[in-house]
């Protein structure tokens, strides 16, 4: 995320509207923060405002938190919604968690728990590693990818097709520990495309979208079509041609999420 990055944080309750800006600023200074206290709000500071990261609590006064999660996916793709409830057990036994959300926060855990939750998400670009399999059928567009996220400390695997990919990846287990993202032209040679290794990865291996995130690029400008990638397993997109930053931003912020949540598996 950007120095000028903005936070949207959704709230009844103005005390915890404050006490999580103050969090936020506390992590990144110079972050903007845009505070509301009904989804009707938020989803009127999101249709005038870019925002990076959504904070919400679970219940506001017109509707339940996770219609904000519901608009985004619809319209903004991958933009990163944050859920704090205080049922969050009682979400998962009852199979009621959103897939449009990205994560759960108990507020059990307190603001010491949202702070070490945050840091994992806005702490600097500059710390952010990873391992990316990679597949991409053009030679000439791999070498100058693979070169640009080299650049910014990221290691790169590179297959031309999806039965490449598949090889590496016979087990959950092996792509588990060998990569962090996956990044692949949506269209491949051989009649491929990326809807063969987002299934086999989403069904096959049984990794979701926080333990295998997958970054498509696509060419096509059908909003439809967009959404369906998106329905099939996708992370997030970018469109053709690349927008450089915009390829090594999405990338970075993906493997950071990843990261943080497989430390925090291994805490639990």
């Amino acid at each position: 995320m950007s120095e000028s990055q903005k936070v949207l944080i959704a709230d009844s309750s103005k005390l915890a509207r404050k006490l999580t800006e103050k969090l936020v600023k506390k992590i990144r200074p110079y972050t903007d923060v845009i505070a509301v206290d009904t989804v009707e709000q938020a989803i009127a500071k999101l249709q005038e405002y870019r925002v990076d990261l959504i904070i919400s609590a679970l219940r506001l006064p017109d509707d339940d938190g996770t219609k904000i999660c519901q608009y985004v996916r619809e319209n903004l793709h991958y933009l990163p919604v944050i859920i704090v409830s205080g049922d969050v057990d009682a979400r998962v036994q009852e199979r009621v968690m959103s897939s449009d959300v990205t994560d759960y926060i108990d507020k059990a855990a307190g603001q010491k728990g949202l702070e070490i939750f945050l840091q994992g998400l806005l702490r600097p670009d500059d710390q952010i590693n990873g391992k990316i399999l990679y597949i991409e059928d053009s030679a000439v567009v791999a070498h100058a990818t693979k070169k640009l996220l080299q650049n910014h400390n990221l290691e790169i695997t590179h297959k031309l097709s999806v039965t490449e990919a598949k090889e590496v990846i016979p087990t959950k287990d092996s792509a588990y520990d060998k990569f962090e993202l996956v990044l692949t032209d949506y269209y491949l040679k051989n009649n491929e495309t990326a809807v063969e290794i987002l299934e086999y990865v989403r069904n096959d291996l049984g990794l979701d979208k926080i333990e295998m995130p997958f970054v498509i690029m696509t060419g096509d400008e059908n909003t439809e079509n967009q959404k369906q990638i998106l329905n099939q397993g996708a992370n997030d997109l970018i469109g053709k041609p690349v927008n450089q930053e915009a390829l090594v931003k999405k990338i970075k912020f993906q493997i950071r999420f990843t990261q943080f949540h497989r430390n925090k598996s291994k805490q639990e």
